[in-house]
């Protein structure tokens, strides 16, 4: 009976040296890096609108594009590629695009108003679930939106340094290799993905990392998740 409970005392040992969180593993290293990764997912940016009404609003919607017709070639141009973006997450199904008219400051200087008509863009049902922010809120700003997509999970640690002492701490820079889950029925929207070319990167079958993780007396963590950056 004793040769039994020191077995299973021998064996306990074994199992809690396997699981030290602070040793240097594959394993570990791979808990740290999915801990920071899959709570920060790639997004992209909602870009501002071309012009602003004069009565000024920290709201981040709607976005809105002069559409006051133009004859020059190259305005032409230049109208499209600020507006392509915001036309891509509309044809994705984030974003709703309406006509509509707002006044804007006649001049720079003036104190007069001008009425242009605009193209203006909106979240839709889909983009009100899907937004997230960036920054905080102020009384002159609005946070700025974001859509992200996606999960980050790490499959394998391809490789890492020998955990060494730099700057007072012990750290190990690690190679790793991830998928995105969860991935959204938006992103595979084909305009948005030649607008947004991270887009087309992000959501490869197949990815590849590199972080450094530190040892903290918890055990290991993502630099990001130390405090330290």
């Amino acid at each position: 009976m004793k040769q039994f409970a020191l077995s299973v005392s021998v064996c306990a040992l074994l199992l809690a040296g396997c699981s030290d969180p602070k040793e240097a593993s594959k394993g570990n290293f791979k808990t740290a890096i999915n801990g920071w990764i899959e709570k920060h997912p790639p997004c992209i940016s909602v870009p501002r609108g071309q012009v602003s009404p004069a009565e000024k609003s920290n709201a981040a919607f709607p976005r809105y594009v002069d559409a006051s017709p133009l004859t020059a070639k190259f305005a032409q141009e230049s109208r499209a590629r600020v507006e392509a973006p915001l036309a891509a997450l509309a044809d994705a199904g984030l974003l709703t695009v309406k006509d509509a008219s707002i006044q804007i400051k006649a001049g720079l200087f003036g104190d007069g108003l001008k009425e242009i008509p605009v193209h203006a863009y909106e979240l839709s049902d889909d983009g009100k679930k899907a937004v997230a922010t960036e920054g905080e809120q102020t009384a002159f700003n609005a946070a700025a939106p974001k859509f992200c997509y996606g999960t980050p999970t790490v499959d394998e640690i391809l490789q890492y340094t020998e955990p060494a002492e730099a700057m007072g701490m012990k750290l190990s820079q690690v190679t790793y290799r991830y998928h995105l889950n969860d991935v959204p029925t938006w992103a595979g929207n084909s305009k948005l993905k030649a607008t947004y070319p991270d887009l087309v990167r992000n959501t490869a079958a197949s990815l590849e990392g590199k972080a450094a993780v530190i040892l903290t007396n918890e055990g290991w963590v993502h630099e990001k998740a130390s405090g330290l950056h």
